[in-house]
């Protein structure tokens, strides 16, 4: 499972279907704070995570990801920014 973490429209779409060629699907996030909770319920294997984002951007997600492993079902997520 794949989570896509990325507000601007045209770039989850340009990436979706850059995934689709490859075979695989994402759920997708706009921003960190959304990125989090959907962490805290479903154990994905990958994180696409923008860096600049509302609400919450990807460097503090990804901190409290790292820092704070009860806060989501998998901290060791491999995390690509």
């Amino acid at each position: 499972r794949i989570l896509l973490a990325e507000d601007n429209p045209v770039n989850q779409h340009v990436a979706k279907i850059m995934l689709h060629k490859l075979g695989l699907t994402a759920d997708v996030a706009t921003n960190g704070l959304e990125a989090l909770a959907r962490l805290a319920t479903t154990p994905y294997d990958l994180v696409f995570m923008d860096v600049q984002m509302p609400e919450m951007d990807g460097l503090v997600a990804t901190r409290i990801i790292r820092s704070q492993p009860e806060a989501v079902l998998n901290p060791r997520v491999p995390i690509v920014a």
